[in-house]
């Protein structure tokens, strides 16, 4: 509420707006001076409503500092809000996110001007230029020879899976570009070449710039800092509609019938392991020996593992109900002991290079093992044996499917998974619980049509 103050013929207004970053009170001040003619109550209600549509002004605009810039505000919000919100992967993530498609565009604009259709502007530049960038391409193979990709990769961090890729006539970004150039102790200019590919962007990287830039602009409007978060109503661009994917049970027999396909002996294991736990990718890349009890069968989910500034690192799972235990099946059993067998060998054959970590899958040495790498490994199997193109996060997808059709109900599956709610639950997998439906309508149809001839 304003306050109204009378000095002499006019009245002195003040707006309290909350507080800046610095923990100073903003006010805003202004003069009002009633016509000469009119009594001291009538000058009263006039000044009480000028007061009034001075103060919805004024949270009309950024409180603190209506010239405030939002590079300022992005920079306040990941240095004082987001760490104390935020896990570190998704901290680091969103960040990434909003410098590469968020940033450029409104970096420098005052909140005062980034309004709602301002944002969808930034939405639908994104969806038509957004995957527009320099990439850059390697002039000279031998710059990444074989023999020299391990010591490389060790040194900057780029993985072998990409300097394959280089050495195929891909590109890269200009950040990989620079590591490996670093590392082998030559200008960018010496090794790469520059190219400008134009592409737009699809609408789920666009909803992931949503989910990162909506927060710094509701927590501004928490601390009384902005009068209201202008991507609420902003429009997310759709794509054409696209035929999702998904591995069915005669796909998911096919997998283990070939199972075996694969250079890397613990890649079999690993797929299994997914397959008949519906865990996420990072938990099973977090789990320990420890976490592994074979005389009850039980497998006890503790960990999610990310990578950041180029290290492995353990956090708490996606959600409380994460953390849970998973009955093991026998098949699963024999397979892990077999693993663990495996893993006692190569210790031996690989002595004090070996870095015990206690995870149950590794890196050659014993490092954690690395999700790109599987997923790539995963994806080059589906391809060889005509499997749909999916992710290796959908044989989680793949192990609830088999689990609703089997009929158990929503809430074990739900606690299995390790979801918050059924809820989440049924949303993200109704298009299976219809098809179980119409099954189970189909057999009562059948079942009751045998009786009736």
């Amino acid at each position: 509420m304003p306050s109204i103050k009378k000095r002499g013929n006019s009245y002195r207004i003040m707006v309290s707006l909350g507080y800046g970053m610095d923990g100073r009170q903003i006010r805003k001040h202004t003069t009002f001076t009633p016509p000469e003619d009119v009594t001291e109550g009538k000058a009263l209600k006039l000044a009480t409503a000028y007061a009034y549509e001075f103060e919805k002004e004024c949270r009309g605009i950024s409180h603190w500092n209506e010239n405030i810039r939002f590079k300022e505000l992005y920079d306040w919000y990941f240095e004082q809000i987001a760490p104390n919100k935020l896990k570190e992967n998704t901290l680091n993530n969103n960040k990434l996110i909003l410098r590469c498609y968020v940033l450029p565009y409104i970096g420098n604009l005052k909140l005062k001007d980034i309004t709602t259709a301002r944002i969808d502007q930034l939405f639908h530049h994104l969806h038509e230029h957004g995957a527009t960038r320099e990439r850059y391409i390697l002039k000279d193979e031998s710059v990444i020879a074989i023999g020299t990709r391990r010591p490389l990769h060790r040194k900057c961090g780029v993985s072998l899976d990409t300097m394959k890729r280089l050495s195929k006539g891909k590109a890269v970004l200009k950040e990989t570009a620079q590591k490996l150039a670093d590392a082998t102790g030559r200008t960018l200019k010496e090794c790469f070449s520059k190219v400008v590919e134009e592409a737009r962007l699809d609408s789920g990287t666009i909803a992931r710039v949503r989910t990162a830039l909506s927060p710094i602009f509701s927590t501004a409007v928490k601390k009384d800092m902005l009068a209201k978060n202008p991507v609420f109503n902003a429009t997310t661009p759709k794509d054409a509609p696209e035929e999702t994917q998904y591995l069915n049970a005669e796909d998911c027999k096919t997998i283990l019938q070939n199972i075996n396909d694969f250079l890397n002996p613990q890649m079999p294991r690993v797929i299994k392991t997914l397959l008949y736990t519906g865990m996420r990718s990072g938990e099973l890349m977090a789990l320990h020996w420890q976490d592994v009890d074979f005389d009850s069968g039980m497998i006890t989910i503790r960990y999610t593992l990310y990578r950041s500034n180029r290290e492995y690192k353990l956090s708490s799972p996606k959600t409380k109900s994460s953390n849970r235990v998973i009955a093991m099946p026998p098949q699963l059993i024999e397979s892990l002991k077999e693993q663990k067998e495996w893993q006692e060998k190569q210790k031996a054959a690989v002595g004090d290079r070996w870095v015990e970590r206690g995870a149950v899958f590794t890196g050659t040495f014993g490092e954690y093992m690395n999700q790109t790498y599987v997923n790539s490994e995963f994806k080059k199997f589906l391809k060889r044996h005509n499997l749909p193109h999916v992710h290796i996060h959908d044989l989680r997808h793949a192990n609830a499917s088999l689990l609703i059709n089997m009929g158990l109900p929503v809430k074990m599956i739900s606690e299995h998974l390790g979801h918050s709610d059924t809820r989440t639950t049924e949303n993200i997998y109704a298009h299976v619980f219809n098809e179980s439906r119409r099954m189970a309508s189909d057999a009562i149809s059948q079942a009751l049509e045998n009786i009736t001839e």
